[in-house]
């Protein structure tokens, strides 16, 4: 009831940021209208500012001239050089206008395939995906998949130039932002010259900067990491979505294509996809609040235990209780695999050497967790498609296993912050022990707690090893349960993949691999999960306080 009461609570939060969505949306255009018409109206007040700025516009430290500060002048210029070397650099633009006019019925736009440089063919790359495949005829003979002495010759692989695409667009953007910040700072500087001021000095300038910016200053280096090992591998991965990459398309051979939102429509709303997709959300949302809201209760329990004065030896329940957070979490995932495997399994030998196997068949069955015949002899914990619920209780109870001790450790430390003058307070009023809990103990803990609870939550949504080294999935589904149209695929979930598990078999497990279908389910799990951290986050005002 309780959690039905929080959906509740949630959709009436959520209903009127919805309503006011296009109010909001309308109101940020007319606020920059208004921003903009102001510009304008600044620009026209300060005509030789306006000036300046055009210069900066046209020539990148043109501005920074005219406003007598070369030291920026060299940076802004130095900077949109280096991007020119590296462009003429990698090109072959002198001495292809004789190749040119050997084959003129050959060259269009692909001329920047066989000459550009980084930045011109890597655009080419990224809005084309390659132009020429193995034995495709051009310019007097046939391409070949490489030729190491005329790399025109060489077939186009699109996922190459996808890849290169993407590094130039993130560079050409970074070089946008430059140049903007170049526009702006002639234009900031042009207004106080054109009123009089001297303009800063270098060593003014350098003094003011690193007192300033030094933060920004030492975070270069990380930025430049990030860019690489995360933004641009990030922006991959989400860009496959939007294409028909899959193993099946034979690098050099044949091309990738752009087909804008087409798997979205197809994977997300297309009937027979749909259904699994369903089955599969619906399984990550319960497992993802199950696993999370028990491994918190379970954790709440053993540390109010472990706290409690009635207890003796603390340290040895203390460490019992850690022990299996202690083991590293693969480890217990294969040992319990093991116990609950169908034949040899600790829990089928367990369960036949104390004469209670059929008792617990009997009642698994009654309360619906077991499906399989009667016939069979052993529990198939997760191997048999009629057993999907029973495997599912599985994975939660294995995880609570593993899962309840960090709780127990957290909510142990909390416990100690309570102060002491809050539960004095609460006996001189009377309150019994359950109503110091419910007043003083439980909110005192839920508060500091739940940003852990909801990135908890966020992290089980991904949980991908607790589903692939239990289970891997298992049990799959009855043939009967499957669309013919599917039955080809390879692409087919199990009863307990999550979504990420899921997309893993999809993208490496299966054959032909589908990249792309991998990739839009991997943008619905990115936006569910960002959207549901994002907006609880924003509710905490602990995790946002600052000293």
């Amino acid at each position: 009831m309780r959690m039905i009461q929080w959906i509740r609570n949630y959709i009436q939060q959520i209903g009127p940021r919805l309503k006011a969505l296009p109010g909001n949306i309308l109101s940020s255009f007319k606020r920059r209208g208004q921003a903009l018409k102001a510009l304008l109206a600044d620009m026209k007040q300060h005509p030789k500012a306006t000036k300046t700025m055009l210069f900066s516009a046209l020539v990148m430290g043109l501005g920074q001239i005219r406003n007598k500060q070369y030291y920026k002048a060299i940076f802004f210029f130095g900077f949109l050089f280096v991007y020119l070397v590296v462009e003429f650099a990698t090109s072959s633009y002198i001495g292809s206008l004789a190749e040119v006019a050997a084959f003129p019925d050959d060259f269009g736009i692909i001329y920047v395939r066989d000459y550009g440089g980084l930045f011109v063919r890597g655009l080419w790359g990224f809005i084309t995906l390659g132009e020429l495949v193995v034995f495709d005829f051009y310019r007097g003979g046939n391409i070949r998949l490489q030729d190491n002495v005329i790399a025109w010759r060489s077939a186009d692989v699109s996922n190459v130039l996808l890849g290169q695409g993407i590094i130039v667009v993130v560079l050409l953007a970074l070089l946008l932002s430059v140049y903007i910040a170049n526009v702006v700072d002639a234009y900031k500087v042009g207004k106080r010259v054109e009123a009089g001021e001297e303009p800063e000095t270098f060593a003014s300038f350098r003094k003011r900067a690193f007192d300033d910016y030094f933060a920004y200053i030492i975070i270069i280096p990380a930025g430049i990491l990030i860019m690489f090992l995360t933004l641009i591998p990030f922006l991959y991965s989400f860009l496959i979505a939007f294409t028909n990459y899959t193993t099946q398309i034979q690098s050099g051979a044949q091309l990738i294509r752009w087909v804008g939102f087409e798997n979205f429509g197809l994977y997300l709303f297309q009937s027979d996809w749909l259904q699994f997709f369903g089955n599969v959300f619906g399984w990550t949302i319960l497992w993802a609040i199950m696993s999370s809201v028990t491994v918190y209760s379970i954790g709440f329990f053993q540390a109010m235990v472990v706290e409690s004065r009635y207890i003796k030896y603390k340290k040895l329940y203390r460490l019992i209780m850690i022990l299996p957070w202690a083991i590293p979490g693969l480890v217990s995932l294969l040992v319990f695999r093991n116990v609950f495997a169908s034949n040899a399994g600790l829990a089928n030998q367990l369960l036949i050497e104390f004469g209670v196997l059929e008792q617990v068949k009997t009642f698994l069955s009654s309360v619906g967790l077991l499906g399989q015949s009667s016939e069979i002899g052993v529990i198939l914990w997760y191997t048999e498609p009629a057993n999907g619920a029973l495997t599912k209780l599985l994975i939660i109870l294995v995880n609570l296993w593993m899962g309840s001790p960090y709780f127990m450790l957290l909510i142990t430390g909390i416990l100690g912050t309570i102060p002491a003058e809050l539960y004095e307070a609460a006996d001189i009023d009377g309150a019994t022990d359950t109503q110091k809990f419910t007043y003083v103990t439980w909110p005192w803990v839920l508060r500091a707690t739940m940003p852990v609870i909801i990135t908890t939550f966020t992290f089980n949504f991904n949980n991908f090893g607790a589903i692939y080294f239990l289970t891997g999935g298992g049990p799959g589904y009855a043939l009967a349960q499957i669309p013919e149209s599917l039955r080809v695929t390879g692409a087919m979930p199990g009863q307990t993949d999550i979504l990420i598990s899921w997309i893993y078999k999809i993208a490496f497990a299966n054959n032909p691999a589908r990249y792309n279908l991998a990739s839009t389910y991997s943008i619905v799990v990115f936006l569910i999960v960002g959207l549901f951290a994002i907006y609880n986050l924003s509710k905490v005002k602990g995790f946002w306080e600052e000293d």
